[in-house]
């Protein structure tokens, strides 16, 4: 599941030959990774997206990032919601993050790619490096 922060990431690189955002967006685009997303998490994409490419002066490679990611996703409609659970949104940061692990839970994939160190990673077991829901990981 990738996180919002990647694609912004990419926009905003000045060199998208050496960032790894851009390597993980080339990997979505020849099928090397598959994604998964939910209706809220394209919309919060296509929300953030849209307003930094016009902030930044580059609105082209923003539509560009929006349609690749989600032409090469697979939509799910996740039914368990983390964003109901009192215990799980007190140990994350933002509760607007919950809609990845929604998405990470029901396709139980094996990673959430981030650059948003301070609320998606700080969710994991740092022995393990995994995210546990429900006593699975």
């Amino acid at each position: 599941v990738l996180d919002t922060s990647v694609l912004i990431s990419a926009l905003k690189t000045k060199n998208p030959k050496r960032s790894p955002a851009w390597r993980v967006l080339k990997a979505l685009r020849t099928g090397e990774i598959t994604n998964f997303i939910s209706k809220e998490i394209a919309e919060e994409m296509q929300e953030k997206l849209l307003v930094i490419g016009d902030e930044v002066g580059r609105p082209n490679v923003a539509d560009y990032i929006l349609t690749l990611v989600l032409n090469k996703s697979i939509m799910v409609r996740p039914r368990r919601k983390f964003s109901d659970d009192p215990e799980f949104l007190k140990n994350l940061r933002d509760p607007n993050d919950a809609k990845f692990f929604d998405v990470a839970y029901v396709k139980k994939v094996d990673y959430i790619i981030s650059e948003n160190t301070k609320h998606i990673v700080q969710m994991r077991d740092e022995a393990t490096k995994t995210y546990r829901f429900d006593g699975r990981k």
